[in-house]
């Protein structure tokens, strides 16, 4: 008789703790799902990119479509308020002031500072979710990228359903940090 009990509170366990790892993983694919419904997201990102020996401070417009496709206008610093730039999986064009220039593909494990909130956004849309849970009132996302045999971490956190908090990590450490606001669907 005690063989079967401890039969059967092994089984309950296991089965409790994947309807935990599901419902932990909702809000993730929730946020998702509506992000592909609505097909794109526009935001406000304050960057932070870590050179290692500076850092360097940013804000852009961005204007995601779920196909892949991202709008950027650089906000700040007000020396380059204005200068945009499109971002497809193939690589990405500047224009400022009716000139453009092509800044290439952005794989070969470089990430550039500037296409950071359209690599967010691709992430997710699409990309896999490694980890999700709570960390006090904020809900993390652990998304995979990977570029050439490299890997970036891009952790999102969220509040009320929306994004706040993007991390891009590579090696362990983060490269690049974004303050996003003004999150809305399209």
């Amino acid at each position: 008789m005690r063989r079967w009990f401890a039969v059967l509170t092994i089984c309950a366990l296991l089965l409790c703790g994947c309807a935990g790892e599901e419902d932990v993983l909702e809000p993730a694919i929730g946020f998702r799902a509506a992000l592909l419904q609505a097909g794109g997201c526009s935001f406000h990102a304050k960057i932070e990119a870590d050179f290692g020996d500076t850092v360097e401070h940013f804000a852009v417009d961005c204007d995601y479509d779920a196909d892949g496709t991202a709008k950027l206008t650089l906000t700040e610093p007000e020396t380059l308020a204005g200068i945009t730039a499109s971002v497809t999986e193939r690589g990405g064009r500047i224009t400022y002031d009716g000139m453009s220039v092509d800044f290439g593909l952005l794989a070969n494990g470089n990430v550039s500072p500037a296409a950071a909130p359209a690599l967010t956004a691709l992430c997710w849309c699409g990309e896999y979710i490694s980890a999700a849970g709570w960390e006090e009132d904020l809900y993390r996302v652990t998304y995979e990228k990977d570029f050439d045999e490299k890997r970036l971490h891009i952790d999102t956190y969220f509040k009320n359903d929306l994004p706040i908090l993007a991390e891009v990590c590579y090696n362990h450490q983060r490269v690049l940090k974004l303050e996003i606001s003004d999150f809305s669907y399209h």
